[in-house]
């Protein structure tokens, strides 16, 4: 083979000409169609939210409260949003009390629940909502007076919304 001036230039411009479009067909197949929907939307509510404690619980068995938890996701996208969760837990939410050292868990829906282990897929069609509602129930005398913030998972996406509450002891 008889050797010109120009062939390692072909050869480097063929070579970068092949890396460009396997990056560039590399780039189109990485971004999967599911993540197109747009940005969703994470909402909390709590009802009845802040929660005012019994002074005194009389004696016997002390009165139970409870807080219910609705968590919302909303696709206010065009399309529809398509996610995956590696099981069939497809949310969580944490009740978290915020001590002087630090925010400690005090209550966590998923806790001692068994789910399957299968890759779930969850669609919320375009312009609607995903919505799950959960509720503590605790007892008044289990818990501490002070701030709580309520963190809630989709974990399809791994966003979190959060809230927060009092529980205050009545004077």
């Amino acid at each position: 083979m008889t050797r010109t001036p120009h062939t390692p230039r072909v050869l480097y411009s063929t070579a970068a000409t092949v890396a460009l479009a396997l990056l560039a067909s590399f780039a189109c197949w990485a971004a999967p169609a599911q993540n197109a929907a747009g940005p969703l939307t994470y909402r909390l509510a709590l009802k009845p939210g802040d929660i005012t404690l019994p002074a005194a619980p009389s004696a016997g068995t002390p009165p139970a409260q409870q807080q219910a938890i609705t968590f919302t996701v909303i696709n206010s996208s065009d399309t529809d949003y398509e996610g995956n969760s590696p099981s069939c837990q497809t949310f969580d939410v944490e009740i978290l009390w915020r001590a002087p050292g630090g925010e400690q868990s005090v209550w966590k829906w998923s806790q001692g629940q068994a789910f399957c282990q299968s890759v779930t897929q969850v669609v919320i069609p375009a312009g609607l909502t995903w919505q799950q509602t959960v509720t503590w129930n605790f007892n008044a005398a289990a818990v501490k007076p002070g701030e709580y913030r309520v963190a809630a998972t989709f974990i399809p996406s791994e966003a979190e919304a959060s809230a927060e509450f009092d529980l205050r002891a009545s004077r």
